[in-house]
Formats: structure tokens, C-alpha cells, sequence
């Protein structure tokens, strides 16, 4: 698995760090068209499920990344 830290400015970075905010605006947009399809009126707990397609996004982007670079 190639997550190995990065050096950014000869600062070492995690690379979860780096996933950890790229998977912000996906989120973000993953929630726009829910609730532009009308699907969050079928949500009981809002923050809950907000919280459950970050997690979502950020282990496919670790995994995805991960595996192919």
C-alpha cells in the first residue's frame, strides 16, 4: 500500500491528512445533489448521516489512493 508521508515544504504530512480534507468538498457535493434529489427528507438524525458519507468518501478515496498510488 503506498501511503507514505509526503514532504511538503520539508514538513513531513500524513497522507490520511491530505485525504481527510480532499474529502470535504466531495461530501459537500455528494449532499448537495441528495438534497437537491429530495432524499434527506428520508433521513431520521441529519448530522449523523453527514457524518456516515464523510466516513463513506474518505475510506473509498484512502482505499482507492492507496492501492493505485
Amino acid at each position: 500500500m503506498g501511503l507514505h508521508e509526503m514532504a511538503i515544504g520539508g514538513v513531513y504530512v500524513s497522507p490520511l491528512l491530505i485525504f481527510g480534507l480532499l474529502a470535504l468538498p466531495i461530501t459537500k457535493g455528494v449532499l448537495v445533489i441528495f438534497h437537491k434529489l429530495g432524499l434527506t427528507r428520508w433521513v431520521w438524525h441529519e448530522m449523523l448521516f453527514i457524518c456516515a458519507i464523510y466516513l463513506l468518501v474518505f475510506t473509498f478515496l484512502t482505499l482507492i489512493i492507496g492501492i493505485f498510488f
